[in-house]
């Protein structure tokens, strides 16, 4: 089976969402089977006022959060939104839910125990339309067995290391059932193209109890990273905060090289079992970015 090829975008406060309408229209027209709109309050525009411009600007396209939580909404606030967008959208709306990062840690407080997502999760599975997939973002263990019980699939978030990512896809099927796995892939043949996103998983690597093998000699790196992280500006490719990552950890958090380079390294992590690549999409010219990467690296 072909992988499937997907994006995560942000819409930033400074862009319009004539532009963005225009943007999603385009991402369709590329056959890019999914858009993940990320929920950060403090650094993007509303996801749900931008999956609707999204669904009526197209008509094949999966329109998904990536990622909400149940906390700044509350499940009862996100049932409405998304039932919405699936009825605006034909039966288009994925719900991509997580414990929390960006949009808690950047008003002072912590993503959700495994307990309350699946709880959460719960809810959902109580009060939606079973039409509409959960999909939840996952990185350590705990996380990871969790969608591999209740959801319908995984958004793995992590180093595109293949030990690691094996390590995360055995959580997954250790419950024994068959959910799809979309890994997020910050590809590029520009290294600066996804510095930004590295600074972002380097700050996630900080709270795993355990580094995989393969990042070990970062550790100190990857502390300073956290420390120095500004979710004001949340994956923006300006952050300040980026230059906290030398572009040998960029190099091991992302996938960066030469086509071929990046080539071979995606098909590392398919064969461990990633079903579906996400790839990240920021800053200015996407819809180039993106025709670059399909040119040059499709795998």
């Amino acid at each position: 089976m072909r992988t499937a090829f997907e994006v995560s975008v942000g819409i930033s406060q400074r862009q319009s969402f004539e532009s963005w309408a225009k943007f999603a229209a385009g991402l369709e027209g590329e056959g890019i089977r999914r858009i993940w709109a990320i929920d950060s309050q403090l650094a993007m525009k509303d996801v749900y006022a931008g999956l609707v411009v999204a669904a009526l600007n197209t008509k094949r396209i999966g329109l998904g959060t990536g990622v909400t939580n149940a906390v700044t909404r509350h499940p009862s606030v996100t049932v409405n939104a998304i039932s919405a967008i699936q009825e605006i959208s034909r039966g288009r709306a994925i719900l991509g839910l997580g414990a929390g990062d960006s949009a808690l840690y950047g008003i002072g407080l912590k993503p959700q125990k495994v307990a309350a997502v699946e709880e959460a999760i719960a809810y959902f599975r109580a009060n939606l339309d079973s039409s509409i997939p959960i999909y939840l973002a996952v990185s350590q263990q705990r996380m990871c067995e969790l969608a591999g019980r209740l959801a319908d699939g995984a958004i793995v978030m992590g180093p595109a290391q293949p030990d690691m990512v094996r390590r995360q896809v055995e959580w997954i099927r250790g419950a024994g059932r068959s959910i799809e796995t979309a890994f997020i892939a910050p590809t590029s043949t520009d290294i600066e193209d996804v510095r930004s996103w590295a600074s972002t998983q380097a700050r996630l690597m900080s709270h795993h109890k355990e580094l995989p093998a393969s990042l070990y000699r970062f550790a100190d790196e990857i502390a300073r990273s956290a420390a120095t992280y500004d979710y004001r500006e949340h994956l923006s490719p300006t952050a300040e905060h980026s230059g906290a990552v030398s572009d040998e950890l960029v190099r091991a958090l992302a996938v960066v090289g030469s086509p071929n380079e990046c080539k071979a390294r995606l098909g590392e992590l398919r064969d461990v079992g990633v079903d579906a690549f996400i790839f990240p999409l920021a800053g200015r010219n996407r819809l180039d970015r993106w025709r670059r990467l399909r040119d040059q690296i499709m795998v």
